[in-house]
């Protein structure tokens, strides 16, 4: 019986601390994927089922970027009650999201591990700015998507950059791009460190630099599950974030639109 109930404590303690692994794709691979890309508003939730631990959620669209808009979502977890060890998720009314989903059978379910980042409550003008770089970026994969069907998107490290609150890239003077994001195309070594960068499109403004850095200070965030000894060859999407020049902890030029 003691050996039993040490069994059962242990049991308890690992799934106390076990957490919810995610496999998330880049912004780009996501948008690429996904069969609606769109800004939504959360209406309301009903329909807690607790045996299935789901829920609905009715939706407004107020952007739609790809796809088809709908009405209802399915919403892993329970209405005040989820828990994000377990993948689930809450949602409440009045809440704003960018989604990248794909669908069931005409059915959007999400959970804690969906393409969908929280907006703020109101829309702002520094986020208006940021869906209309998102919008830009999403029309070029849409129009040149075959080019990067055998591709892979990836996400940098900057390994210079250490306590310092801005990466060398965000510090670039007399920056003035002709357009707000660009993707390069790199090669890597064994250690991840890029030593071949072209761009697929850039900047329009010191491109040169840009790339001068990115060879000296970045590795790139080669997926595990990938043999690297062949697989050497990815994309990266930087943006420019205007909104950010003078936030002295948020980056200028990045791998996020945020």
């Amino acid at each position: 019986m003691k050996k039993l109930s040490l069994f059962l404590c242990l049991l308890l303690g690992i799934l106390k601390i076990s957490a919810c692994s995610c496999m998330k794709g880049t912004l780009a691979e996501n948008y690429l994927e996904a069969n609606v890309v769109g800004v939504i508003k959360i209406l309301k939730v009903y329909e807690d089922n607790p045996d299935q631990r789901t829920y609905k959620a009715d939706v407004e669209f107020e952007k739609i970027y790809k796809g088809t808009k709908f009405t209802t979502l399915n919403v892993r977890g329970q209405i005040g009650k989820s828990y994000s060890a377990g993948c689930e998720r809450d949602v409440v009314p009045n809440e704003r999201y960018l989604v990248l989903l794909n669908n069931s059978d005409n059915i959007y379910t999400v959970s804690y591990c969906s393409a969908m980042s929280r907006l703020n409550v109101q829309p702002t003008k520094d986020e208006e700015d940021q869906l209309e770089v998102l919008s830009k970026a999403f029309s070029y994969l849409e129009t040149n998507k075959l080019k990067f069907k055998s591709s892979q998107f990836s996400y940098y490290h900057d390994q210079k950059q250490g306590s310092n609150p801005k990466s060398e890239l965000s510090k670039i003077n007399n920056f003035s791009p002709k357009q707000p994001f660009a993707i390069y195309r790199v090669k890597i070594n064994n250690i991840f460190k890029i030593k071949e960068i072209s761009p697929v499109i850039g900047f329009g403004s010191k491109d040169k630099t840009i790339e001068g850095i990115m060879k000296k200070n970045m590795t790139v965030n080669a997926p595990m599950y990938n043999n690297t000894s062949e697989k050497e060859e990815y994309l990266l999407l930087l943006f420019y974030n205007k909104q950010n020049i003078n936030s002295p902890g948020k980056e200028v030029i990045s791998n996020f639109w945020y």
